[in-house]
């Protein structure tokens, strides 16, 4: 099947996050609908949306800062999983990235993380979920982040050959430009990986 991603504009992403996004996150995961606007007003955030033909098969958000991109969210919806769309997503977002943002060296994903699941069927939906996007070249880094309460693993796909290693240093940017400073003291705790316990 052949997929593409166009950028999407406020109202194409304010009707995705209303249909899809509050049904694809848990709530304690999913920033208000205002957080995501003021990100694509000030510069440093974009959505992409993946469409087979003219239907919406998924979408994603992104945080752009210091050489790198957050992807903050990325779904399938519901009626194209399992159809291979995030496994063609990931190369898309890579090369749209090479083409409208050259100096975005690598992706960040946040995956949530495995120790800290609460039983076993949430542990394995997280397993899968880390296997996934390493079957699309990223890879585990020994980075970590607490963010209002939620426990996450990072992971980094590599964009360039050249491409710096990932680091807190970028994380660290990353975040600063998404939270606010007050938000960031009292609810963003990033570190190597078992050091922020």
């Amino acid at each position: 099947m052949q997929y593409t991603v166009r950028r999407l504009d406020e109202e194409e992403i304010s009707h995705i996050y209303k249909t899809y996004m509050k049904k694809d996150f848990p709530p304690a995961e999913l920033k208000p609908l205002g957080h995501i606007i003021r990100s694509m007003e000030r510069g440093y955030g974009f959505s992409l949306g993946v469409y087979e033909g003219e239907q919406l098969v998924g979408y994603a958000v992104f945080i752009v800062a210091a050489g790198c991109a957050l992807l903050d969210y990325f779904a399938v919806v519901k009626a194209s999983r399992g159809k291979g769309v995030g496994h063609e997503a990931l190369p898309l977002f890579g090369a749209y990235l090479q083409e409208t943002l050259p100096e975005v060296h690598g992706i960040y994903i946040e995956a949530e993380r495995i120790a800290k699941a609460r039983n076993e069927e949430e542990r394995v939906i997280r397993s899968r979920r880390i296997a996934f996007y390493e079957s699309c070249g990223c890879v585990l880094t020994n980075l970590e982040s607490r963010l209002f309460g939620v426990e996450y693993s990072i992971l980094y796909l590599k964009l360039k050959d050249e491409a710096v290693a990932p680091s807190l240093e970028a994380m660290d940017a990353i975040y600063r430009i998404m939270f606010k400073k007050a938000h960031y003291s009292r609810f963003v705790k990033l570190g190597l990986a078992g050091t922020i316990d």
